[in-house]
């Protein structure tokens, strides 16, 4: 009978997860998370630059666009101003100028954040001179 409790006792003191054990496995569940939580942080940070980046592209065809839909030869010069595309505002910047030795003119439009200097989006377009 007391073989029989040793084989019991023994038997329960087998089964399960220590402390240490499942420690280990909590810590590296929590590295995981982490790793994981980094990784979404990085991609919805690379989602707005690009939502960024496609919506100044779409005020610099837009400003293109209108210059070069013009019925007159546009005005040599450089124009700015702002524009909003879904609820974000930009600034652009219009060049002019006529091309050397040609009949075209060269239009290069540059979209900005308001107040920043850095360029999302750039675009150059030509048009003949009628």
């Amino acid at each position: 009978m007391n073989e029989g409790l040793c084989k019991s006792k023994k038997y329960h003191n087998e089964t399960g997860f220590s402390l240490v054990e499942l420690l280990v496995a909590v810590a590296i569940l929590a590295l995981a998370a982490v790793t994981l939580l980094e990784s979404q942080t990085q991609a919805i940070s690379l989602t707005s630059k690009v939502e960024q980046s496609a919506l100044a592209s779409l005020v610099a065809e837009n400003r293109l666009n209108l210059v070069l839909g013009q019925s007159d030869d546009p005005v040599p010069g450089t124009r700015s101003g702002s524009a909003e595309q879904m609820g974000e505002t930009f600034t652009w910047r219009e060049t002019v100028r006529p091309a050397e030795g040609n009949d075209l003119f060269i239009i290069n439009v540059v979209v900005m954040h308001p107040g920043a200097e850095t360029e999302i989006a750039r675009l150059t377009g030509f048009r003949k001179a009628k």
